[in-house]
C-alpha cells in the first residue's frame, strides 16, 4: 500500500483530499501537514513515506521551497505539486525544485488517482504529454546542459532513457528489457547520479541537450 503525505494549509481542502486518497486502491494519508516546514518536522520521525502532494502555495515554506528540500533529504520519497494554475512558469518552476509531478487542482478525482500512479510506477506526472513538455521547457529556458562527459551513459542506459520518454511504466521497461524492477530502477538512480539530476526530467533534459537522443 502507498502511504501518502499532504501538505496544504486549506484544512478543509486536506480533509477532503485525504477521504479521496483513501477511497483509491492501495493507496492511504498517513501524515497531514499545513505548510512544508510541519511536514518536514513530521517526516523526522516516520518510518517511510512514498509520495508527498505539496500545495504550491503555503505560508512559512511553499511547495517549490518544500520540494527542494525534501529533495536533498528524502530522495526516495516522490513529490507531487498541486496548483489552481497550470502556467509554464509555475511548470518550471516545479522540474527545477526537484518534484516528480505537476496537478491542476480543478482536475477531476481519477486523474489525481492516475498521477498518483504515474508517480509511482513512472517516477514522474505531468498533465502534459512529457515530449511536448520538454520542448517548452527547452524552448522557454534556452539554455544547454553542459556535457559532464561524452560517454557518460551506457547503451543500456540509453534504452531506458529512450523508453521513459515514451512514458513507459517501470513494469513496461522490464519486460521490455528482459530485466527486473529493481534493476530498472537501479539504472534510473545511475542516471540521476551521473547527470547531476534532481529527477527523472533533470536526466531527460540532459540526454536530449547533449544529443544523446532526439525528440520527434
Amino acid at each position: 500500500m502507498l502511504k501518502i503525505a499532504i501538505a496544504d494549509d486549506h484544512q478543509l481542502f486536506r480533509k477532503s483530499l485525504k477521504l479521496l486518497i483513501n477511497s483509491f486502491y492501495d493507496m492511504e494519508v498517513i501524515m497531514e501537514a499545513k505548510n512544508g516546514v510541519e511536514l518536514i518536522e513530521k517526516l523526522a520521525n516516520e518510518e517511510y513515506i512514498d509520495i508527498v502532494l505539496l500545495d504550491i502555495q503555503m505560508p512559512e515554506k511553499n511547495g517549490i521551497e518544500t520540494s527542494i528540500i525534501l529533495n536533498e533529504k528524502y530522495p526516495d520519497i516522490k513529490i507531487l505539486i498541486l496548483s489552481q494554475l497550470s502556467s509554464i512558469d509555475s511548470i518550471h518552476k516545479v522540474i527545477e525544485s526537484g518534484a516528480n509531478g505537476f496537478f491542476t487542482k480543478n482536475t477531476s478525482p481519477k486523474e489525481l488517482e492516475n498521477a498518483i500512479n504515474n508517480l509511482h510506477h513512472k517516477g514522474f506526472h505531468f498533465e502534459k504529454d512529457i515530449k511536448s513538455l520538454i520542448k517548452e521547457y527547452i524552448f522557454e529556458k534556452g539554455e544547454t546542459i553542459k556535457v559532464l562527459n561524452p560517454s557518460i551513459i551506457t547503451k543500456r542506459e540509453l534504452e531506458i532513457i529512450e523508453l521513459v520518454l515514451k512514458e513507459f511504466s517501470g513494469k513496461e521497461i522490464a519486460n521490455q528489457l528482459y530485466i527486473s524492477i529493481r534493476t530498472v530502477e537501479v539504472h534510473k538512480k545511475n542516471l540521476m547520479k551521473k547527470t547531476k539530476s534532481k529527477n527523472f526530467i533533470g536526466v531527460l533534459l540532459y540526454a536530449i541537450n547533449n544529443n544523446y537522443i532526439l525528440l520527434p
